[in-house]
């Protein structure tokens, strides 16, 4: 366990140096971009900080197949050229020993990267988004559908809030609608517990309705002739890009009950679930091209590591965007580049006898 614990903790000292280093040099590129928009407007040091640190979730997720993979190389680099690679070897210290803490802490690593964008990156994403609408003025969409599955909507003169009942937003729970005039003023508030389209009109059942300085009026039934339609509702969608897990299985099944093409909603959603472990994947096909070249090559074998890395990178992106297109099912659009970089693996351990 002595060389397990010490092999590992090597990785993870590479791990950290390139998390800070890469990091930070993704955001000081992302700084170029945005900071003089936040300064021309007067944005406080607490809000660009808090913007820079939301938006540095998303990068370290997106990084993460990169640090994994140059941690684990540098890790073989630095053994080799300290020559510790070539006495566990002459003393019949087996590859498999040397790769496994490696492999064993990228898994750990990766298991961490996406639980960090299942839980945390969705949020961090909405909320440097309201940043950049309020500082700078980046509009946002007419909608979103949140966490928990319900549907709030900007529409002409009005604010929704509402539950989607039918996949086909033909029956809303929970209604919360409030109206507007030109200058932003409340004017009609109608709260109901279900809301029905039928017949070209909303139909409003067991609620209250409130306008201008009228007292409320409860009723059982009341319909009003309402210009949005369900068809503008359905259409509502975070990006499929910023959606979180949740909010694309709920698309999924909504999409499934409708009978529409759900292709793009489950490959996102897949790749949310698999893109770190591309890292392992990775690691487990140039460990033993590196380790076969860090006593007279190092440098070649590192850099063909991470020439496969970008390739492998370039390939996935392009599998997940023949995956959303329908092109190529989901699961093979996700699962092949993870699939090759197995055999390719196995292929160089058996050529290489790592």
């Amino acid at each position: 366990m002595i060389l397990e614990r010490f092999i590992a903790t090597r990785f993870m000292s590479f791990v950290l140096v390139l998390f800070f280093g890469l990091t930070g040099l993704y955001l000081l590129i992302d700084a170029f971009e945005n900071l003089p928009d936040f300064l021309e407007a007067n944005a406080g040091f607490v809000t660009i900080l808090a913007y820079f640190g939301l938006v540095s979730l998303r990068v370290v997720y997106e990084l993460s197949p990169l640090i994994i993979l140059l941690a684990g190389l540098m890790t073989l680099v630095t053994m080799g050229k300290s020559r510790e690679l070539m006495a566990l070897r002459s003393i019949g210290i087996p590859g498999r020993r040397i790769a496994l803490p490696i492999i064993g802490s990228a898994l750990i690593l990766c298991t961490m990267f996406t639980a960090l964008k299942l839980f945390m990156v969705p949020a961090a994403d909405r909320a440097a988004s309201l940043i950049l609408a309020r500082e700078l003025g980046k509009k946002t969409g007419r909608g979103f559908v949140g966490e928990e599955g319900r549907l709030y909507y900007r529409g002409k003169g009005s604010i929704l809030s509402a539950d989607i009942v039918m996949p086909d937003a033909s029956v809303l729970g929970q209604v919360e609608w409030l109206f507007f005039d030109r200058d932003y003023q409340l004017v009609k508030v109608i709260v109901a517990a279900e809301a029905r389209y039928e017949h070209g009109k909303w139909v409003f059942i067991k609620g209250l309705r409130e306008e201008g300085n009228s007292p409320a009026v409860f009723f059982d039934s009341m319909a009003s002739n309402i210009y949005l339609a369900p068809r503008d509702l359905v259409a509502v969608e975070t990006p499929v890009e910023e959606a979180s897990a949740s909010q694309l299985f709920r698309a999924i099944l909504r999409l499934r009950a409708l009978s529409l093409p759900y292709h793009q909603q489950e490959t996102v959603l897949l790749a949310q679930l698999l893109y770190s472990f591309l890292g392992v994947s990775l690691l487990f096909a140039c460990m033993p091209l590196v380790a076969s070249m860090v006593q007279g090559g190092a440098a070649l074998g590192l850099v063909l590591g991470t020439g496969l890395g970008f390739t492998v990178w370039a390939l996935w992106n392009m599998m997940v965007s023949m995956g959303k297109t329908g092109a190529v099912e989901p699961v093979i659009a996700v699962f092949g580049p993870h699939a090759l970089l197995i055999a390719i693996g196995i292929w160089i351990r058996k050529k290489y006898e790592f």
